[in-house]
């Protein structure tokens, strides 16, 4: 009798055990789809589809091939979209859409997952730095403006891609003072560009004073 009991308890010991295994299993291991393949995925893979999107997007934009271009902003998108499926409040992966969409000339697209990622976190300076440049290339100006000082004001004072930027959109909307003070810290972050400092010379030359912009004001 008692050794019969024994059995019952360490069956029952093995049943608890097997159940505990797959429920494990369950929960460490998700399958997602995207365009009709699944992919495994397991908590802590945000950070490898994370990197693996950046390194396509980086190769994309860096190839002269137009074919290894398409190549790579499809590997791109593809992890991009597996980090929104497991995190939807990813800002990289709306900002990493919305680069993606922007370097195949989707601008529908693009402007919506800028919006999302701006959404998600307003005072992002990636996101906003990344919706300014969506504004930037379409000659938008005053948005490339509005999204470049946020960026500016959250964190990318000393970047130097932003404070040239930032110059060239003054200077485009006839603010030649605010263009000369980026185009001054731009040039201080980056001494080594000459074309910078032609620039400059080339403003102080200028009577701003009764530029388009300050007869406006």
């Amino acid at each position: 009798m008692i050794i019969i009991m024994i059995k019952k308890t360490i069956y029952i010991l093995i049943l608890i055990l097997i159940s505990a295994h797959v429920v494990f299993a369950e929960t460490e291991n998700a399958f997602l789809e995207y365009n009709g393949y699944k992919y495994e995925f397991q908590p802590g893979d945000e950070v490898k589809f994370l990197n693996k999107a950046s390194q396509n997007l980086m190769l994309a934009e860096k190839t002269k091939s137009a074919n290894n271009k398409r190549f790579f902003l499809n590997e791109s998108m593809r992890y991009y979209f597996l980090l929104s499926q497991i995190d939807s409040k990813s800002v990289e992966a709306q900002i990493g859409l919305g680069r993606v969409y922007d370097e195949m000339k989707m601008d529908k697209y693009a402007q919506k997952h800028f919006y999302n990622a701006f959404n998600l976190d307003t005072k992002n300076p990636k996101a906003n730095y990344y919706f300014g440049n969506y504004y930037f290339a379409r000659g938008d100006y005053i948005n490339a403006q509005n999204y470049y000082n946020i960026a500016y004001r959250f964190g990318y004072v000393k970047s130097y891609q932003l404070n040239y930027k930032l110059a060239i959109v003054y200077e485009k909307l006839g603010d030649i003072e605010s263009a000369t003070k980026y185009y001054h810290q731009a040039s201080k972050l980056n001494p080594k560009n000459s074309e910078i400092r032609k620039k400059i010379r080339t403003l102080n030359e200028l009577n701003y004073s009764h530029s388009q912009y300050y007869l406006f004001k």
